[in-house]
């Protein structure tokens, strides 16, 4: 899995979001085994990244590099990171030994790099829309003080659609009206289509934490790495699922979409995370899963209750989905939260 051989990073430029011929980097890692993990010196990768030390954080576990197009701030013991301003949560810890940092070599080619350089990952030709509205019928998913979860995610795929459609964008949805789909045959109908994307919306729910909030991006871990929040499982996180033949495009399309909804939104920023939802696990095109705000979150169940909020987050959906599609069709970088005038996340939080 761990590939320690000569290695070409695309470093891109971002500042504008238009895809530019990038510089390749050789880099050569240099791989030291910590706790039986491939692991790389950070500064080696912040190297290849033009990444230079920033300034000193408050927190001296905190190490901090940026350069002209990317930023990097990560939090030794930990497994999150925040990448160009955003939140993310690596399959391992960032580790000291002799008073150097490193990350894990499979976090770099899984997560790291394709974050930092979305045109280096191979991505297919997007022609259709496949959206999954969660729940529906008699599973009710979560609720609020206000209404079901079913409800509002149907709501907003079908707000979502009309606005791609009116681009001419191709959509079909797992459910049209109030009825229940299997989980393993949302995705199974992505072969009905030519070029298909799969998108499942939700909303979250913390009924033992109302302060919970902000909204996340699922995609399916590599297989052999864990799941966000859970120690590796040597048995679970080896089963192959369909959905592994496209993991890095799914996480690039996961990252592309998170950076939309943050800048759109301004929500608090919970990661772009990797799970084994089923659904992502038995789509073999490029997947993710939405869980957009929180209906046990007083605030956030007033906004999701909201038709004009349901109509901002269903265009913020729609944007994220046409920079991916511009990405996969023309090589058209995505824009970044920042280009939407988001500062970028700077606190560390908790892993879960």
């Amino acid at each position: 899995m761990f590939d320690t051989r000569l290695r070409t990073i695309a470093i891109v430029t971002v500042a504008s979001c238009t895809f530019s011929l990038p510089s390749n980097v050789a880099a050569n890692w240099k791989t030291t085994k910590i706790s039986d993990v491939t692991y790389v010196a950070l500064q080696d990768y912040a190297t290849a990244f033009r990444m230079q030390p920033a300034k000193k954080r408050k927190d001296k576990r905190e190490l901090a590099f940026s350069g002209e197009h990317h930023q990097l701030v990560v939090k030794t013991g930990t497994r999150e990171a925040i990448v160009d301003g955003v939140r993310h949560w690596l399959s391992y810890p960032v580790v000291t030994s002799g008073g150097k940092a490193f990350v894990s070599l499979a976090d770099i080619n899984s997560t790291l790099g394709p974050a930092q350089s979305p045109g280096s990952v191979q991505h297919r030709k997007i022609k259709t829309i496949v959206f999954d509205p969660g729940h529906g019928g008699h599973d009710r998913g979560g609720k609020s003080v206000y209404g079901y979860e079913k409800d509002y995610t149907l709501d907003v795929v079908n707000r979502a659609r009309r606005i791609l459609e009116s681009k001419r964008v191709k959509v079909v949805q797992s459910r049209r009206s109030d009825f229940f789909v299997e989980l393993s045959q949302r995705p199974a109908m992505v072969s009905n289509y030519k070029d298909p994307l799969f998108v499942s919306v939700h909303f979250n729910s913390a009924g033992w934490k109302p302060s919970a909030n902000g909204v996340e991006v699922y995609a399916l871990p590599p297989q052999g790495l864990p799941t966000t929040g859970k120690a590796p499982d040597p048995i679970l996180d080896r089963r192959p699922s369909d959905g592994h033949a496209v993991v890095p495009a799914s996480f690039v399309f996961a990252n592309t979409m998170h950076h939309t909804l943050l800048g759109k939104l301004g929500s608090f920023d919970r990661g772009v995370k990797r799970a084994r939802y089923a659904v992502l696990r038995h789509c073999d095109v490029p997947s993710i899963l939405i869980e957009g705000a929180f209906l046990t979150n007083s605030t956030e169940a007033k906004n999701i209750h909201s038709s004009a909020w349901r109509e901002k987050f269903a265009s913020a959906i729609a944007d994220g989905i046409l920079a991916y599609m511009e990405l996969a069709n023309k090589n058209q970088l995505p824009p970044r939260a920042w280009n939407y005038k988001r500062a970028s996340t700077d606190e560390f939080v908790w892993e879960e």
